[in-house]
């Protein structure tokens, strides 16, 4: 019999040395197999009692110590929103945990959970940085020793990207016919510049500068703010766009506020296009709202922007991100003979070709 096990009567108890001291508790049952696997939980919680203080840190008060005192200064809001999205999926195979129970098992198990979920690789490697993320701050309060989400191998979980669908001009309109007020301008922006849908719905009048034919974007996924020059017709659209007196929101609605959850609006007005289209019997292929931006730099590149010109009007950090469109165009596009590597933002075909004469 193990000597951090014993009765009295008939009662199991438990005997266990740690921090140099003994502990003995009562197991509250006499049958021996519950005691051995009460003894173990016991054992646990009082190894990491000593090492890690008085009192344990459980994962649901680590994710919102994380995302109240160490989320807010850490990270963007984009990305702590992300974060507290990803937290709150994977959270059913952690909360009854404490973060110093969570071991590379735990994570692996939780990725094989979510995998047969239905989550994509690409949705499972947020979670995981998520995770990591709360899990590291926990390793600086003292709470744990390890990160077993920073080290899992992340080869497992390789993403694997999607062939690229622009959506056609048709197409397009037909969902922007469906949206109301400014919303519509909104997304014909987003088709005519390319730029992010956060950079569209946070733009504001500071921004945009019709004389020149200029926007600014401040707040972008880089940090870096960038200057894009903008087509006739996009300045013309700004320009007959009506102002909100007290709000400096360019795409506006109600009493000048700016439009949140672009990305499930634009959702709703895809279903309705296609509903029509299948009332009617007219093509339709639905399309997301990302797509725009991906149709923009495929057009752009067909009509002979170089590469690194387009790389820098996206705002991408690497010209390589930029490459992977490179595959939906002609060979010798985005690589005109005699245009410059070194650009300004924006800058079209003919005027990159003038840079580097």
């Amino acid at each position: 019999m193990p000597s951090n096990l014993y009765k009295r009567g008939a009662v199991w108890w438990a005997r266990i040395q740690a921090g140099g001291a003994e502990h003995r508790r009562s197991l509250r049952t006499s049958d021996r197999k519950e005691a051995q696997r009460r003894l173990d939980q016991l054992k646990k919680e009082i190894t990491a009692a000593v090492h890690f203080g008085e009192s344990r840190l459980t994962w649901k008060a680590a994710v919102v110590r994380y995302l109240t005192e160490v989320g807010p200064d850490a990270v963007k809001p984009g990305t702590l929103k992300r974060y507290t999205v990803s937290l709150g999926q994977v959270g059913p195979h952690l909360e009854a945990l404490y973060v110093d129970q969570i071991t590379r098992k735990t994570i692996s198990t939780l990725v094989s959970a979510r995998s047969k979920g239905g989550a994509s690789n690409a949705t499972i490697n947020r979670d995981l940085t998520a995770v990591s993320a709360v899990l590291g701050a926990a390793v600086e309060w003292g709470a744990c020793e390890a990160n077993p989400a920073r080290d899992y191998n992340r080869r497992l979980t390789r993403e694997r990207r999607e062939s690229i669908h622009p959506p056609s001009s048709a197409d397009v309109e037909a969902v922007i016919t469906r949206c109301p007020g400014l919303f519509a301008s909104m997304i014909r922006f987003l088709a005519q510049t390319g730029c992010r849908q956060e950079e569209a719905a946070g733009l504001t009048w500071g921004q945009v500068n019709l004389k020149a034919g200029t926007v600014t974007f401040l707040k972008t996924k880089t940090s870096r703010p960038r200057t894009i020059r903008l087509e006739p017709e996009t300045v013309a659209m700004l320009t007959a766009l009506p102002h909100f007196l007290g709000s400096d929101a360019v795409f506006w609605h109600g009493k000048g506020s700016r439009y949140l959850n672009v990305s499930s609006r634009f959702r709703e007005m895809v279903r309705s296009a296609q509903k029509s289209a299948q009332r009617v019997g007219t093509p339709f292929r639905p399309f997301r709202c990302h797509d725009l931006r991906h149709g923009f730099a495929i057009r752009a590149l067909r009509d002979g922007w170089d590469i690194y010109a387009l790389s820098k009007h996206l705002g991408h950090s690497s010209v390589k991100t930029t490459e992977i469109y490179l595959g939906y165009v002609p060979a010798r596009a985005g690589t005109k003979t005699g245009t410059s590597i070194t650009v300004s933002p924006g800058l079209h075909p003919q005027e990159t070709a003038k840079s580097a004469s």
